[in-house]
């Protein structure tokens, strides 16, 4: 099995594509739950994309050839350093400042909402 790495993406991106026909298919049958389904759907998405971004902004520090200036200067953002890190890694910290934030202030909700449960004895 000389190309197993492409064959495991392949068969990774076809059972996603199968997860969001089978999800599809239960939201349109479903009136009831079709929130929920696409709710689901749509943060195995954004979860699958945020991870990658995540993980090209990593991998791009390593990539990158930084003695050889000529590595760089065709790509995108380049021909400085700092504009392909901007275009590469960029939007890998943009999800990671924006799971801080989410995570954040579902944090401080829980905390206010546990606080109004100890005041007035029932939620919110």
């Amino acid at each position: 099995m000389k190309n197993s790495g492409g064959h495991l993406l392949g068969y990774v991106v076809l059972a996603l594509l199968i997860l969001f026909v089978i999800l599809g298919i239960v939201a349109i049958a479903s009136p009831r739950r079709r929130r929920k389904t696409l709710k689901i759907a749509a943060w195995t998405f954004g979860g699958l994309a945020g991870l990658y971004l995540v993980i090209r902004c990593i991998a791009e520090f390593f990539i990158v050839n930084y003695n050889d200036p000529a590595s760089y200067r065709s790509a995108w953002g380049g021909p400085t350093l700092a504009g392909v890190f901007a275009v590469h890694a960029g939007p890998g910290l943009l999800v990671l400042i924006g799971a801080g934030m989410y995570l954040s202030r579902k944090m401080r909700s829980r905390r206010v909402s546990q606080y109004d449960r100890q005041q007035t004895g029932r939620a919110r």
